[in-house]
């Protein structure tokens, strides 16, 4: 699916790049030029970066309880 029609970014590259690393929205500009020209995406691109980083939290809160136990 498009997310950034102005600069033919998928999903999947967006996705690629937060498990990659580059999770913020100014480092998605960045890598992929994505809600860089008219900003109509930027919502749903920042939506991508609060989930990814909600998971990741979630993923570092299950490894201190596991630790934990």
């Amino acid at each position: 699916m498009y997310v950034c029609i102005c600069n033919d970014v998928k999903e999947k590259q967006i996705k690629v790049a937060l498990a990659s690393g580059v999770d913020t929205l100014e480092g998605l500009k960045d890598a992929l030029d994505v809600a860089t020209c008219c900003g109509c995406c930027e919502p749903m691109v920042q939506d991508y970066v609060d989930e990814h980083q909600a998971m990741m939290a979630d993923v570092s809160l299950l490894s201190k309880i596991a630790y934990a136990v």
